[in-house]
């Protein structure tokens, strides 16, 4: 494996090093990527676990509830107690685990129908804990993530799968949470915080061993695709079945469903506050869950009759739904369609599965992260997705389902999509036409969602092959500009010490202009030997204009002063000096010298008094760099400018340090209103962010502290990746548990 870098350094790799992997070494290689990762996430978590105690120390300190202060002291003891033995624990779990992956575990069935299914809430809670922390991982890191998953994969001989390495970590701290005696409710407080702070901890981890693999020649070029591995884990329950679908199904019914719907599908609450559910209805045929007419038996028959009845009732609503404009925000259909007596005669199942839907597409309209067009867009989506609900309720659950997929394809292309797109964009003329198709042509078939879903990711990798020409294009002038900053930071560190001394005005003039452009050219022409010769002159020139009170150094000075000025004037001519400021340079050099020579003393302008200013705003500069028909801007904070305290976020320069490649950012101050660009490339020297948009014929190149600024300001945002319809579903959830 590659060398480790030394700590709280982030080492940067080129895109591509080293030939293809041979067979032969591919297990080895596997383990030693498993030991590199292993020993990388220990010292993660070594580091994280001192911040953690006194975050939760700080937090008792501050809690008036009795049992959560309890609480919070309990988990810093058990950190601080058990801290030498969590590293060990997480890397057995660790090994235990990536052993296992890929290979069959035996999946949940129902085996009769009629069986009542034992819903332990708490362990429940837990669970999707374990879940949202595998997400906040995977939503931190996705292009390193998927690198490393298919990586591993690869050399484990599964090509194709994909390790869900996220998972693996998640359930790896949990396993060691448990083994160390925390209580439930402790190892899910302990959970939630770890999540909030996935990525930062353990992301680094992931970028360095993908890098890793990438130079060791394993799979360095990965196909373009725009979602997670679709094959699960082999063997693994995949998502969606049965049991998996039923829970999820009642967390959402439980979150917005009335009471007395509820009452009638659901067992009830055992005293030990585990919840029953009926599983009766879960595995009867799709027409079980639709509605029928009053005092009609619930027979196979009778359902599916009332399945085509209400299929064929919203194949005529569908046709119909009005296409809504960013201007006219889009109405809840289904609410409509619930209060009519049609909704009004569903039965209990196709009600809740009708409300839930329903209340879904209400958190999308209200979500403000999601633009105005693309609501819009969504709203026709209504009676499709209802459709797709009431034929499969997998769909809630299985994110592998057809219509799950087209959706958070659409998510994927609405992140690129600003507040203020309309027909001028391509990609919201394509989500244009695969809604016109969807309300058109869909009936039951969902074979029309892959078709569409295959499409419309293969014109997001155009997109995405597009934004890359782009930002292949800007980087060379981006590091061009880098390498003349960095020159100029070198030559004004070197000259900084002299020009603080009182000097003649020639030679402090000469030094402040034309000696600091030459320092600056012979960095960037990386002449070492050219460069420490200009550096030497500096102290011969300063050395020369002191006061020499005896003959002796007079006359040493007078031999040494002919090689001096022809170097001085051959520098000058290398710049192409000007004659007369060549010639106001020499003159007032010959006049310093001579009252040098003669043992006199030069007079000298002392440097100006730094005087304490008043702080002021930080100020951003924009500047446009052009070559070759490509356009870059360039955003720093202004030369002098610094942030004030109040201006100084540590969220955003967390939100910053957590970017990475394939990231989307709206810009809000932009001429001609807000525009989003994809984070292309960030510079291994300075860490500038490069953004790029093929929609946009200028490339952004955005300093760290200034994009730091604009955040906190609220002239830039990160844009959310988290699908809209899986945010809806976590916001329904997060919702039923804050009541």
């Amino acid at each position: 494996m590659e060398p480790e870098p030394s700590a709280g350094t982030m080492p940067r790799y080129p895109e591509r090093s080293g030939g293809p992997l041979d067979d032969a070494a591919r297990s080895p290689t596997l383990t030693e990527a498993l030991d590199f990762l292993s020993g990388k996430l220990c010292r993660a978590l070594e580091s994280a676990l001192p911040k953690l105690a006194d975050e939760f120390s700080a937090r008792a300190a501050n809690v008036a509830d009795r049992d959560q202060r309890e609480l919070l002291c309990e988990l810093r003891d058990a950190i601080q107690e058990a801290g030498p033995r969590i590293s060990s624990l997480f890397a057995n779990k660790w090994l235990s685990l990536t052993r296992s992956a890929g290979r069959s575990s035996p999946s949940s069935e129902i085996s009769n129908a009629d069986e009542l299914t034992l819903v332990d809430f708490a362990e429940m809670d837990h669970e999707l804990a374990v879940k949202a922390l595998a997400s906040r991982l995977r939503a931190g890191c996705t292009e390193s993530l998927r690198g490393v998953s298919l990586r591993l994969a690869f050399l484990a001989g599964q090509r194709g799968i994909g390790w869900e390495i996220d998972d693996l970590i998640a359930q790896a701290l949990a396993g060691v949470f448990a083994e160390i005696g925390l209580a439930e409710a402790a190892s899910l407080e302990l959970l939630r915080v770890i999540e909030r702070q996935a990525a930062g901890t353990f992301g680094p981890a992931i970028v360095d061993l993908d890098a890793s693999l990438v130079n060791r020649g394993v799979l360095p070029r990965l196909p373009l695709t725009h979602s997670r591995s679709a094959a699960a884990r082999k063997g693994a329950p995949e998502s969606g079945s049965p049991a998996e679908s039923a829970d999820l199904f009642a967390l959402l019914q439980n979150a917005v469903a009335p009471a007395a719907t509820r009452s009638a599908t659901t067992g009830g609450v055992t005293p030990g506050g585990v919840a029953t559910t009926a599983t009766a209805r879960v595995d009867l045929p799709p027409g079980a869950i639709l509605a029928s007419a009053p005092g009609t038996p619930a027979t196979p028959e009778n359902m599916a009759l009332a399945l085509d009845r209400l299929i064929a009732r919203l194949d005529s609503l569908q046709t119909v739904v009005p296409a809504a404009t960013a201007a006219s925000l889009p109405d809840n259909l289904l609410r409509d369609l619930r209060s009519s007596d049609a909704g009004q005669s569903l039965d209990h199942l196709s009600a809740v599965t009708a409300d839930i839907v329903a209340t879904l597409f209400d958190f999308i309209f209200d979500d403000e992260a999601i633009a105005d067009p693309i609501k819009a867009l969504v709203a026709r989506l209504q009676i499709p997705v209802l459709k797709v609900a009431l034929l499969d309720r997998t769909f809630f659950s299985s994110k592998a389902h057809p219509a799950r997929r087209l959706l958070d394809g659409i998510s994927r292309a609405a992140v690129r999509i600003g507040p203020g797109a309309g027909n001028e964009n391509p990609l919201y003329r394509r989500i244009t036409e695969i809604v016109d198709r969807l309300q058109n042509e869909f009936r039951q078939d969902t074979r029309l969602f892959e078709t569409l879903r295959e499409e419309l990711d293969a014109f997001l990798d155009r997109h995405e092959a597009a934004a890359d020409e782009q930002a292949k294009r800007a980087v060379p002038l981006v590091e061009e500009q880098e390498r003349r900053e960095l020159a100029v930071v070198a030559a004004d560190q070197a000259l900084a010490s002299w020009l603080s001394r009182p000097l003649p005005a020639a030679v402090a003039s000469l030094l402040a202009h034309e000696w600091r452009e030459i320092l600056i050219r012979r960095r960037l022409a990386g002449d070492d030997g050219a460069w420490r010769a200009a550096v030497e002159t500096i102290g011969e020139l300063v050395a020369s204009v002191e006061v020499r009170p005896d003959a002796r150094s007079r006359k040493q000075l007078a031999t040494r002063l002919p090689a001096l000025v022809r170097t001085i004037c051959n520098g000058l001519g290398d710049l192409d000096t000007a004659e007369e400021r060549r010639l106001e340079l020499i003159d007032g050099l010959f006049s310093v010298h001579a009252a040098v020579l003669r043992g006199g003393r030069p007079a000298v302008a002392a440097p100006p008094a730094a005087r304490p200013a008043a702080p002021a705003p930080a100020q951003l500069a924009s500047e446009r760099i052009a070559k070759g028909g490509t356009l870059v801007e360039k955003i720093a904070l202004a030369s002098g400018s610094a942030p004030t305290a109040s201006e100084r976020s540590d969220a955003a320069l967390d939100a910053v340090a957590d970017l990475r490649r394939g990231d989307w950012l709206e810009f809000r101050n932009r001429e001609g209103g807000p525009a989003r660009y994809r984070l292309s490339w960030i510079s291994p020297r300075r860490g500038i962010l490069l953004f790029t948009n093929p929609q946009s014929p200028q490339a952004m190149a955005v300093a760290p502290d200034a994009l730091a600024l604009q955040i906190h300001r609220g002239e830039a945002a990160v844009v959310p990746v988290e699908p809209l319809f899986d945010r809806a579903v976590s916001r329904a959830l997060e919702g039923q548990k804050a009541a």
